[in-house]
């Protein structure tokens, strides 16, 4: 991929949490209108709770699953310098953070706990953590309601990218099926000695790319996450 052509924006948390969160309620959304219609169980003072919360609360846990899994990367402005003490309320009592951004390994995210826009641990802490907009929305693509999808395209050629092709091209190496996973790593690795357009594929795509193409189910491997 070219400098000219890849999308470098940085998005913070709270915008990357906003898209998905608008993916998920959407997703949300779409699959209550198959289900059948039920007689209310509740009374009128006793009112369920609004879906939607349920829905961005799980955008949320996917977005930290990722990061956890090292699925997405972040940066932010890191510190060891506690100035302020053990911190009480709303402060961690750290301070003086870096003004340059370095990365953040899955690990920490592990070790850490993301709360008001920090990821704070015992002895470190990040502030304004930002990630690729593009890895964001390679994972949690634009919703797209059903019924659109269904409508006829303008041109009688199916439209498709590089990529899709080059994924679809992966799917076919590896003779992967729903019964058949290739495991991540392996799939990451062939993408990385792939060009597209003349230009050798990144880490970070090659890694995007092999989550994309495995089912959700073979990347929780098994084990539910919390």
């Amino acid at each position: 991929m070219s400098l000219k052509t890849l999308d470098r924006t940085q998005w913070s948390f709270d915008e990357a949490l906003a898209h998905i969160q608008k993916v998920t309620v959407a997703r949300g959304i779409e699959a209550a209108k198959l289900l059948p219609k039920r007689e209310p169980a509740y009374q009128p003072w006793d009112l369920p709770q609004d879906p939607k919360i349920a829905w961005k609360a799980q955008g949320e846990t996917e977005l930290l699953v990722a990061l956890r899994d090292g699925d997405m990367i972040a940066q932010g402005r890191y510190t060891e310098e506690r100035p302020n003490g053990w911190g009480f309320g709303a402060s961690s009592g750290f301070g003086l953070h870096s003004g340059y951004h370095t990365s953040i390994r899955p690990e920490k995210w592990r070790e850490g706990r993301y709360l008001m826009g920090k990821l704070t641990a015992r002895d470190w802490e990040f502030i304004d953590i930002r990630m690729p907009r593009f890895m964001v929305k390679a994972i949690w693509s634009d919703h797209i309601p059903e019924v659109d999808r269904n409508l006829p395209a303008s041109s009688d050629a199916v439209y498709t990218t590089p990529y899709l092709e080059l994924m679809q091209a992966a799917i076919a190496r590896f003779g992967m099926t729903k019964d058949h996973q290739s495991k991540k790593e392996n799939l990451s690795d062939w993408f990385l000695q792939q060009q597209v357009e003349g230009e050798p594929v990144s880490q970070n795509l090659a890694d995007a790319m092999a989550t994309l193409i495995r089912l959700p189910s073979a990347q929780r491997g098994g084990a539910k996450r919390v």
